[in-house]
C-alpha cells in the first residue's frame, strides 16, 4: 500500500508539473569589465581578464538559483566585453565550440576539447545553480580554405555565439548571430541555422541584437511550431525616440506576443543599458538607469506556447481617408528618415496624417504644461541604414525637444510633463509585423507602462485612463521586411544626429574604452 502511494503522488507531482502555468526567468544587465591592455592578447591573458566577468556571473546566477530562477540569460559581450578591432585582437578570447548533438557536458569532461575554460565555467555553474543558462561567448571553429570557398584566409571562422546550458550543464544548443553590426571580428555563419531549445515551460528561440529587427532570424524561428519565448542576449545602444533598448524591446513582445528575456550591457555614459523581461502583455521587470553598475532582474512569466507570427493574419480593417488629414502638416527628420509631422495643439482632439500608403489615426486627451510641445506623425520608407537598410512604417506621438519643429525627432528627449489620460492609435498597416511601444518619462529618466493601463489589438493601440508617468512617445512601428533594400547613406556624416542607432560605433568610444563590440540598433 506504501509503495502505491508513493506512485501515486509522484505521478502528480509530474502531471501538476506538465501543467504548470508560470516560471520564473531572470536576466542581469552586466557593468562588462574591459581590458586595459592594448593590442591582441596571449591565451593566459585573455582567460586572466574573462574570469573578471565570469565571477560576477557566478555571484549573480547564484543569487537567481536561491530564488528558484529556471532560466537566466546574460548579455550580449559580457564575457570578454571589449571590441578587439582586429580579428587577431579577439582571438584568444574564442574557444571550440562543439555541436550541441555531441551530448558534452564541460563541467563533468572538461578535457573533451582544449583550451575550454571559459565553457566549463559556464557548464558548471549552470549545474551547480540547477538553471537553463544563455550566455553570450565567441566561436572558434576550423574550416579548409581548399574545399570551403566561403572560409576565412586564417583558416577558421570566429562567430558571435550565444550558447544554452541545461540544469544538468550540458550544452543543448548554440547559435550564429546572422545580423552581424559593423563586428568585423566576426563572420557571417556561411550556413544560416534558426535556433530552438526546449524546456518543461516552452519552447525558446534564440537570436541576438540586431537580428531582432530583421526576417531572418527573428520572424522565421517565431514561425517555428511551439515557440513562445525568445532569449536575447544584446549590447544595444539606446536610439530615441523610437528604438531605446527597454522601448522596442517590450513592443518586440507585445507585437509578436511572446516572452522575451533581453539581457543588456551596462555602460550608460555611451547610452548602452536597458534590460527587461517582457511577457505579451507588457513588462514583468525592467531596468534603466543611468548609473553606471550591474542589475539583476527577476520575475515569474507566463507559460506561452505559441506566437501572433504562427496565426493566419487577418488585416484589420482600419480606413483613414487622406481628406480627413489635420492642417498645418511639416516635416522633420527622425533618425534620418523625413516623418509627415502635425502639431498637436489642443488638449483634446482627433488627428490624423498620412505618408505613402500610411496613414495615422490619433484620438486623445491630455494635461499638462503648455509650454511642451508634441506632434503626431507618420512614416513609410526605407531606413537607409549604413549597416543594412530596412523597411519601416511608423505612427507616432512623440514630444519635441523645443517648439521649433525641427526638433521633433530629436534624441535627446527624455523629460516631459504632460500626461495623456486618454489615446487611441491606429494606422492602416498592412503587415502583422506591428510593434506596440509606449514610452514614458519619470525626472529624466526613461519608463515602460504596464499591461494594466494600455491595450494592443487588431492594429490598434489605446489607453482609456491614461499611464502611470508623463508620455515621451506612443508609437507603432511596424517592419515591411519584403522591402529591405535601396540605397545605404553613412550616417557618420549626418551632423548633430549621428549614431541614432543601436550597433553603432561611437568614435569617442573606440578611442577612451578601446570600444564594446557591438551596438545594437540602428
Amino acid at each position: 500500500m506504501g509503495c502505491i502511494c508513493i506512485y501515486l503522488f509522484v505521478f502528480v507531482f509530474y502531471l501538476v508539473d506538465a501543467q504548470k502555468s508560470t516560471f520564473k526567468a531572470a536576466v542581469y544587465e552586466h557593468a562588462v569589465i574591459i581590458p586595459t591592455d592594448k593590442g591582441p592578447a596571449n591565451r593566459s591573458t585573455a582567460l586572466k581578464h574573462m574570469m573578471k566577468n565570469i565571477e560576477i556571473y557566478k555571484e549573480q546566477a547564484t543569487k537567481a538559483g536561491k530564488q528558484n530562477v529556471e532560466i537566466m540569460v546574460f548579455p550580449e559581450y559580457g564575457i570578454y566585453g571589449t571590441m578587439k578591432i582586429s580579428r587577431e585582437g579577439i582571438a584568444s578570447y574564442l574557444e571550440y565550440i562543439p555541436d550541441p548533438e555531441e551530448n558534452w557536458n564541460a563541467c563533468q569532461h572538461p578535457d573533451k576539447y582544449e583550451d575550454t575554460d571559459i565553457q566549463r565555467h559556464i557548464s558548471c555553474l549552470a549545474k551547480d545553480t540547477s538553471m537553463y543558462l544563455v550566455v553570450n561567448f565567441g566561436d572558434r571553429q576550423p574550416c579548409d580554405i581548399g574545399e570551403d570557398p566561403n572560409c576565412p584566409k586564417d583558416g577558421h571562422y570566429q562567430f558571435n555565439t550565444n550558447v544554452v546550458y541545461n540544469p544538468k550543464g550540458d550544452l543543448i544548443a548554440k547559435y550564429h548571430k546572422i545580423q552581424l553590426y559593423n563586428e568585423k571580428h566576426f563572420d557571417i555563419p556561411p550556413v544560416t541555422k534558426l535556433v530552438t531549445f526546449e524546456t518543461p515551460f516552452g519552447k525558446f528561440a534564440v537570436f541576438t541584437c540586431f537580428d531582432i529587427l530583421f526576417k531572418t532570424p527573428a520572424v522565421d524561428v517565431l514561425k517555428l511550431d511551439g515557440v513562445g519565448n525568445v532569449v536575447f542576449p544584446t549590447a544595444w545602444m539606446d536610439a530615441l525616440p523610437l528604438l531605446a533598448g527597454i522601448q522596442f524591446h517590450s513592443a518586440f513582445a507585445a507585437g509578436a506576443k511572446v516572452n522575451l528575456l533581453a539581457a543588456n550591457i551596462n555602460l550608460p555614459k555611451y547610452r548602452f543599458h536597458g534590460s527587461g523581461i517582457y511577457s505579451p502583455t507588457g513588462y514583468k521587470a525592467f531596468h534603466y538607469s543611468e548609473s553606471h553598475g550591474g542589475k539583476l532582474l527577476i520575475a515569474d512569466l507566463p507559460v506561452v506556447k505559441t506566437n501572433a507570427f504562427t496565426t493566419k493574419f487577418q488585416r484589420p480593417d482600419i480606413k483613414i481617408e487622406r481628406s480627413s488629414a489635420s492642417p498645418g502638416q511639416f516635416k522633420s527628420e527622425v533618425r534620418h528618415d523625413p516623418f509627415m509631422f502635425v502639431p498637436i495643439q489642443n488638449n483634446k482632439g482627433n488627428v490624423s496624417v498620412c505618408d505613402g500608403k500610411l496613414c495615422c489615426f490619433l484620438s486623445y486627451e491630455r494635461v499638462g504644461s503648455d509650454s511642451e510641445y508634441f506632434a503626431f506623425g507618420a512614416f513609410d520608407g526605407l531606413h537607409k541604414s549604413r549597416v543594412q537598410p530596412y523597411y519601416l512604417k511608423v505612427c507616432t506621438l512623440l514630444k519635441c525637444k523645443t517648439a521649433n519643429r525641427t526638433s521633433c525627432g530629436d534624441r535627446n528627449v527624455k523629460e516631459s510633463l504632460t500626461n495623456f489620460t486618454s489615446i487611441k492609435l491606429k494606422g492602416t498597416f498592412e503587415t502583422r509585423y506591428v510593434f506596440p511601444e509606449v514610452l514614458l518619462a519619470d525626472n529624466g529618466l526613461l519608463k515602460l507602462s504596464s499591461g494594466d493601463f494600455w491595450t494592443y489589438a487588431d492594429g490598434t493601440l489605446e489607453s482609456k485612463n491614461g499611464f502611470e508617468h508623463p508620455v515621451l512617445s506612443v508609437s507603432l512601428l511596424s517592419r515591411d521586411y519584403e522591402r529591405d533594400n535601396g540605397d545605404v547613406i553613412d550616417e557618420r556624416d549626418q551632423g548633430n544626429k549621428t549614431n541614432d542607432g543601436n550597433c553603432i560605433y561611437s568614435n569617442l568610444f573606440l578611442i577612451t574604452v578601446v570600444a564594446i563590440a557591438t551596438f545594437c540598433i540602428e
